[in-house]
């Protein structure tokens, strides 16, 4: 007596309901032939019979997707520091100079790209601020003569801390006219 001239138990046959179903939830049945399938492994009575409901359906479900191929992790790379360089540049106009010093003892100590622009409007921030002394201390002596220069003065002030928050922000490497580089 052969192995499928076996009686299938309830359990076997169970199996092959169960299997039928997911082949049926998968796609890989239509409605008709899940129907007419599940007849015959529900009324099988050997083995041969239960294995013949399976007879043209891979047994299992060929994968649709190709594995993905080994990538390097990427390297984190550091940030080129343009949004923090255009604070450290733009914090000149509320705060002078003590805003681009914080940034650079801050954030430029990560950051070299952030560290160059905050001692770059550090050093403009600090020579605006001796020039303006100096226009004071000389419109003092000369009795207010030279005080037509403190608009001028205040707009070119304006217009280079303008620019060089935006040349920050563009990545570029601006460097101030008229700056005494103080700090390196």
């Amino acid at each position: 007596m052969s192995t499928s001239d076996l009686l299938v138990t309830p359990a076997q046959r169970d199996r092959a309901v169960e299997i039928l179903q997911e082949m049926y939830a998968d796609g890989r049945l239509e409605r008709l032939e899940f129907d007419s399938r599940l007849e015959l492994a529900l009324k099988a009575r050997t083995r041969a019979e239960l294995n013949g409901t399976f007879d043209g359906l891979v047994a299992r479900p060929v994968p649709t997707f190709a594995p993905a191929a080994f990538t390097r992790p990427v390297a984190v790379r550091q940030s080129d520091g343009r949004g923090l360089g255009l604070v450290s540049h733009w914090l000149g106009f509320p705060t002078f100079f003590v805003g681009p010093a914080l940034v650079a003892a801050s954030a430029g100590r990560q950051n070299p790209a952030v560290r160059k622009h905050a001692v770059e409007a550090l050093n403009f921030q600090l020579s605006a601020f001796g020039i303006f002394a100096l226009l004071g201390i000389v419109t003092a002596v000369t009795e207010g003569f030279t005080g037509f220069l403190f608009p001028l003065v205040g707009l070119a002030w304006m217009v280079l801390t303008g620019i060089g928050g935006i040349a920050a922000l563009l990545g570029s490497d601006f460097r101030y006219p008229f700056t005494l580089r103080m700090i390196k």
